[in-house]
């Protein structure tokens, strides 16, 4: 290993929207092999992909065991994303709980998303927090043109 080996190392993502996309790529990668636990060609940025993520969430909530945080991090991209590419939006940045919002329907209105709580919530609280529940939800407020947040 070479002196400055570390110069080659991956550049950090210019912008959110790089760094989410490049999570996401990763999260789909993580279950592209066949013994994986759900199959990584349907996670096609689809509402109804949303349960295979709860299917993930769902193994560590039956399990008790605790979601590592790049898993963590990976699922949360993928629904932020998923939510994204269908509603539009920006991510800004949010609090310890949610270091990241989605804000959807600037300058008409302002809709927060705040995934990575809810990411959390359904590994350790179970099918209470459900992932393609919560993102049903953004449908209503979007078309209200709600100024309003959901987590």
């Amino acid at each position: 290993m070479g002196l400055f080996d570390f110069l080659k190392r991956r550049k950090m993502p210019a912008t959110i929207e790089d760094a989410m996309a490049s999570q996401v790529a990763d999260f789909v990668n993580a279950f592209s092999h066949p013994q994986a636990p759900i199959d990584a060609s349907k996670l096609h940025y689809s509402e109804s992909s949303l349960r295979l993520v709860d299917q993930v969430l769902d193994d560590f909530y039956r399990k008790q065991a605790p979601l590592p945080e790049d898993l963590h991090f990976l699922a949360s991209s993928y629904v932020f994303e998923t939510a994204r590419r269908q509603f539009g939006g920006r991510y800004l940045r949010g609090d310890q709980d949610n270091p990241f919002v989605l804000v959807i329907g600037e300058p008409e209105f302002r809709l927060g998303v705040l995934v990575i709580g809810k990411i959390r919530g359904r590994a350790t609280d179970g099918p209470e927090d459900s992932i393609p529940f919560f993102y049903a939800g953004i449908v209503p407020l979007v078309e209200k043109r709600a100024d309003a947040t959901l987590a």
